[in-house]
């Protein structure tokens, strides 16, 4: 190993005081890796997980990834981000078209709010700044989230977040600064076993990163062997957020019958750094 393991803050919801500036703490390049267990109350949210752990979920899944089976993720509502299907993301119309999905089916019925309730979580590390939805010019705003599925033996390949260059980003851009993205996920549900996310001490520009012999696909046990890393179990409830542009990171294969469920998106802060904005 070559390389510092990521620095973990680990804490719960009501003992985090610490962290109240984590998210710009990360651009500083000061912190890495936070998990705050039971930022949410699983009572919330615990009905639905059922009918999403069985994968029936309305409207219907969608598999942005079903070229690539080890990937093949189920999402409600469209990503802001690179897929098998349309690797240099969404054009920015059809995103905008589908980002109300939640408005359209409440999932989570009226007395749970998914976008007050991860404004409300962020809050809490954001420094004092407001939490609001990334908008794009004119006032469209972008989805707050999207709800993720992993079924058995599915998991999420090496990567970093690398989504600002995508034409969708073109005019939101030069307001938010890119110093890093953050990625932000909410536990709905954990699997039987595996399902864990790994973060690895690997910047995009680290130099003679180890890779497989066609040039773009990374070499996962030289990676391991590498760079130092953490591996996350989340339950129910849990938070964890983490500058995704600037560590490498994947999320371990499914084991077993029980769906890995989650909640989440990206965050930035302004680029006068006094808003934090999130969109998924």
């Amino acid at each position: 190993m070559t390389s510092q393991r990521p620095r973990l803050a680990d804490a719960p919801a009501d003992d985090a005081h610490s962290l109240s500036n984590a998210i710009e703490e990360m651009y500083e390049d000061s912190r890495d890796v936070v998990v705050i267990r039971r930022a949410w109350e699983p009572s919330g949210f615990s009905d639905v997980t059922g009918s999403l752990d069985r994968g029936d979920a309305v409207p219907a899944w969608n598999r942005p990834n079903a070229a690539m089976p080890p990937e093949d993720i189920q999402v409600l509502g469209t990503a802001a981000t690179p897929t098998y299907s349309t690797p240099r993301g969404p054009s920015l119309d059809a995103y905008l078209a589908d980002a109300d999905w939640y408005d359209r089916t409440p999932l989570f019925g009226r007395d749970f709010d998914p976008a007050a309730a991860i404004a409300s979580a962020l809050a809490r590390h954001s420094g004092g700044r407001p939490v609001d939805v990334l908008q794009a010019p004119g006032g469209r705003r972008f989805s707050p989230f999207t709800v993720r599925r992993l079924g058995e033996g599915k998991g999420i390949g090496l990567h970093h977040d690398l989504h600002m260059s995508l034409g969708m980003f073109q005019d939101v851009a030069p307001a938010l600064d890119r110093k890093t993205l953050v990625s932000y996920v909410f536990t709905l549900q954990g699997p039987d076993a595996g399902g864990e996310l790994c973060v690895y001490d690997c910047a995009p520009d680290t130099p003679n990163p180890p890779m497989m012999p066609n040039g773009f696909m990374w070499d996962l046990a030289g990676v391991e062997e590498r760079y130092g890393s953490v591996k996350l179990d989340t339950a129910a409830g849990d938070l964890f957020f983490f500058p995704s542009a600037r560590l490498l990171h994947r999320v371990a294969p499914v084991a077993g019958p029980r769906a890995r469920l989650t909640l989440g998106g990206f965050l930035a802060l302004d680029r006068t750094r006094e808003r934090v904005l999130y969109w998924s």
